[in-house]
């Protein structure tokens, strides 16, 4: 039910506002902005002065890591696997390409003003009580996320700069009409396509290969076939987590937190009301014999009701329109102001319980409500809040115990580099021991797993010498420093253990180039218009892009199959089957889609819209690369350059 769902909707959003509120500065470019010029040791890259930090460019991996990790789910590979060199290059280009537009938008003036960020901020919801913006809970929010209110309405300045930049350069694209009728005509076509595969399976055994084959492969590939070098550590990791274990907060202080935020109102709970209703519905814009129509069938409804209200539940299943609500009496559940539409609303907290009301119009049509039940406004005791202000309370000690330790941490692992011990006594740490660790990060837990952990781990004064690593920030808030335990270099695997994997490597391989082969000179006798002996095609199906999946059209053959030209019919392309043979599509009928279609022009043209723009903020974001001066410190990639005067990476 649409009212339903809207109460549904509002609380929720309330709920989860929190995240999306940390999230507001990645809305351009998806890169986190907090700790621009904060911390995070050496800069990975420079824009005309402007430092890409170290611990910048660490929290946007493991931002896009975080987000690979959650789109795969059960399938996702371990994280080292994810966390590869093409991976780390196109988060540094990212941050590049948003630090060359940040420092264009600040030369050109485009900064935001006080009273727009104070308006942006001001709006949100997670910063209100009693719908109003209240400073302390924002000072108090912004505290418990690690936050600074200077440090987070810079970030959301920035990112209103942004905005107003980047919408400057997409507001010039110019969708010309016949371009959307094309695209509309192109975008919807369908053709009649069926598929010939030639797969690698048919050509195995026509593959031979010799014993100097997989020798020369494997002397060819030694670094392929090596046993890992790997390194055990121990290990120290500071946070605020570890450090707020033993940290102590007394009633006194908790009872001073609860009357400050008591005056805010915090632990006000409003009054809620259940009811239950039937919803004869009708849209506000019928026509208005539609309206009294519905209205009168209320009122019908509403006679019924009230000559058996003990049946109420009964006649709300019999009579509702509100799928939501119908097969549950109708019944709504819990809801407060501002929850329901008004009138709604006005008519539910109007009755006492048990009582029912008259015929009450809404958006929605005609609802008949009966209060079930009122939960009086309540305020927290001391004792029902003492939890959550405890949790609080120790948070906030804890952050600043670790502002206060992470200098004397870093400084002892540097001092007594020969050990670990006198920062984790000091500190009250705990020694932890890895397992055997790679440099991908294979068998280490998620900090040590940190790329610049890992970078350290197999420093050659770590290894060679058992120093401290530095205290490396391997996250907000998390300093890990390490040493080594024990080491073994890389060591190449013997040919007798590795020689049956790489035989049925090559004759996969031999035998995919073959299906490929034939496959190409198939579509060639095809195009020509020469039959091809033995040549079989799959059952004729009607597709368009959106639909070529559900017409088993191979993923590598749908461009082939939209893009090959169709003035003679039968129509034939073909392409390689991702290393497993080579696939050719016959395509025997075209349509062309609807262009007179409102709906579908106007979808065109918002997709025409869309890539224009995107083309235009590419193209500029270019040039402004070509005229920038950028240098890229690709350690953190495995090796270092320098690119003055707008060199790319």
């Amino acid at each position: 039910m649409l009212l339903e769902r809207f109460r549904e909707l509002s609380q929720g959003l309330v709920a989860k506002i929190l995240l999306a509120l940390i999230t507001v500065p990645f809305a351009l470019f998806g890169v986190d902005y907090y700790f621009r010029n904060g911390g995070g040791g050496d800069a990975v890259a420079h824009v005309d002065g402007t430092p890409v930090s170290q611990k910048e460019f660490s929290d946007a991996v493991r931002n896009r890591l975080t987000e690979l990790r959650n789109m795969l789910g059960q399938n996702a590979p371990d994280i080292a696997q994810l966390n590869s060199p093409q991976l780390r290059q196109a988060v540094l280009n990212q941050l590049v390409d948003q630090t060359v537009v940040e420092t264009r938008a600040h030369a050109v003036g485009l900064v935001a003003s006080d009273a727009m960020v104070a308006e942006r901020i001001g709006s949100m919801e997670a910063f209100k009580e009693d719908g109003k913006f209240s400073q302390k809970r924002y000072e108090q929010l912004l505290a418990a996320n690690g936050l600074t209110p200077t440090g987070y309405e810079r970030s959301v300045r920035t990112e209103l700069s942004l905005q107003v930049f980047q919408q400057g350069i997409q507001g010039s694209a110019v969708v010309p009409q016949v371009a959307v009728a094309a695209w509309a005509r192109l975008s919807n076509q369908s053709r009649e396509v069926s598929v010939a595969t030639f797969g690698a399976e048919a050509f195995l055994d026509k593959v031979k290969v010799e014993d100097k084959d997989l020798h020369a492969w494997y002397d060819a590939h030694a670094d392929n076939y090596k046993v890992p070098e790997r390194v055990q550590l121990q290990y120290l990791v500071l946070n605020p987590e570890v450090l707020g274990k033993d940290i102590q907060v007394a009633p006194d202080e908790i009872a001073a937190a609860y009357e400050q935020q008591s005056k805010g109102g915090r632990f006000n709970t409003p009054e809620e009301r259940r009811a239950a209703h039937i919803l004869i519905s009708v849209a506000a814009t019928a026509p208005e014999a539609e309206r009294k129509a519905a209205k009168a069938k209320a009122e019908q409804v509403l006679a019924e009701v009230k000559a058996h209200p003990d049946q109420f539940a009964r006649l709300a299943e019999k009579y509702s329109q509100d799928p939501g609500s119908a097969k549950q009496g109708g019944d709504l559940g819990f809801f407060g102001r501002g929850a329901m539409v008004k009138p709604f609303e006005d008519a539910a907290f109007a009755l006492k319980k048990g009582e029912l009301s008259e015929v009450v119009q809404s958006d929605f049509g005609y609802h008949i409500i009966r209060l079930t039940e009122i939960k009086d406004q309540h305020s927290k005791s001391l004792e029902e809040a003492s939890p959550e202000l405890l949790r609080e309370l120790r948070t906030q000690k804890a952050a600043k115990k670790f502002a206060e330790a992470a200098d004397s941490f870093s400084n002892l692992v540097f001092e007594q580099s020969g050990s670990l011990k006198p920062a984790a006594d000091a500190l009250k740490l705990e020694i932890q021991q890895s397992g055997w660790i790679s440099r991908t990060g294979a068998g280490a837990d998620s900090v040590l797993a940190n790329p610049k952990v890992l970078q350290a781990a197999f420093a050659s004064d770590v290894v060679r010498d058992k120093r401290n690593t530095a205290a490396i920030e391997a996250g907000p808030n998390v300093l890990v420093a390490a040493r080594a335990t024990a080491y073994e270099a890389a060591v190449p695997k013997p040919f007798a253990e590795v020689a049956d994997s790489i035989r049925q490597q090559l004759v996969r391989t031999q035998a995919a180039q073959l299906a490929v082969k034939a496959g190409q000179d198939a579509l060639a006798a095809l195009q020509a218009g020469k039959p091809v002996a033995g040549l079989s095609f799959g059952e004729a199906k009607s597709a368009t892009r959106a639909t070529a999946a559900a017409a088993a059209l191979p993923p590598a053959l749908v461009d082939p199959a939209f893009k090959a030209p169709t003035a003679a019919l039968p129509a034939y392309a073909g392409a390689e089957l991702s290393g497993n043979g080579y696939g050719i599509v016959r395509i025997s009928k075209v349509e062309d889609g609807k262009a007179d279609d409102e709906a579908t022009r106007k979808q065109a043209e918002q997709t025409l819209r869309r890539s224009l723009e995107q083309g235009e903020l590419n193209a500029v974001l270019a040039s402004l690369r070509k005229s920038a001066s950028i240098s890229i410190s690709k350690t953190a990639l495995g090796q270092t350059t320098a690119q003055p005067g707008g060199g790319d990476q």
